[in-house]
């Protein structure tokens, strides 16, 4: 069976409650799988001995559990909404606005930092969104990175293999073989609290836990690094979910 989306009704008495969910076959599934992927997406993941009639089974009874799931869903919020409504990008100690405005003659996004204001030049290419988002990527990768490096410095520690994603719900991530992953949304983080992600992944690479030997090191290169993490739960719910383009 090829991918298919079938559009689910949730509700007999709503019928504008309902949801987009796409169903596929995978070869190392070994259960029925079911994922909320956003207020109007989800993913339903079969073994490919499971039939399509067997999900589409599955699905119907899980009708009221994905009601229940979608309307506790953060709501996700366009990048150029955030910004317009005040949004801040931290590349440093100090936070900078952006703006930006389209420009027929431009071929290339064009950027210049200014006071406290990043100022941006679009193509008519893209959209505005598409064009945030590739912007705020790239602007991330160079940041974030040189932080981490910096960072490193400071503790003693050592990471090469470092990778800015594109995560739904981690901020960052550290393998087994010391890659650390980080997540671009940092940059729209006040700086302290991402700092504190990027020192909580740094810390991984001696303690590839969350034992007290890992909170005590982590304190120790962080310190405050409790109040940080209390931070972080506050003020990266909305963040979170930012610039998620399906």
């Amino acid at each position: 069976m090829k991918d298919h989306v079938e559009e689910i009704v949730l509700s007999e008495l709503d019928p504008m409650l309902s949801i987009a969910c796409l169903i596929r076959k995978s070869n190392r599934a070994r259960r029925i799988n079911l994922r909320i992927r956003s207020r109007e997406k989800a993913v339903l993941t079969l073994p490919r001995w499971t039939s399509y009639r067997e999900g589409m089974s599955f699905l119907s009874t899980q009708k009221k559990w994905l009601e229940q799931k979608i309307k506790a869903f953060p709501v996700t919020q366009k990048l150029s909404e955030y910004f317009f409504e005040g949004g801040q990008i931290w590349i440093n100690k100090s936070p900078f606005f952006l703006s930006w405005k389209l420009d027929n003659n431009r071929k290339k996004v064009f950027s210049e930092v200014l006071e406290d204001c990043i100022q941006l030049d679009l193509p008519i290419t893209d959209t505005i969104e598409n064009h945030l988002f590739k912007f705020l990527r790239e602007l991330a990768n160079e940041n974030l990175k040189s932080r981490l490096f910096t960072l490193a410095a400071q503790t003693g520690l050592n990471c090469e293999n470092v990778r800015i994603g594109n995560q739904r719900s981690r901020w960052g991530s550290c393998s087994a073989r010391s890659t650390i992953s980080l997540n671009w949304r940092l940059i729209l983080l006040p700086h302290e609290i991402a700092n504190y992600v990027i020192f909580h992944e740094l810390a991984h690479l001696k303690h590839l836990n969350h034992s007290p030997h890992f909170w005590g090191f982590l304190e120790n290169i962080c310190p405050n690094s409790r109040v940080y993490d209390k931070e972080l739960l506050k003020v990266g719910k909305s963040v979170i979910r930012l610039g998620h383009i399906d």
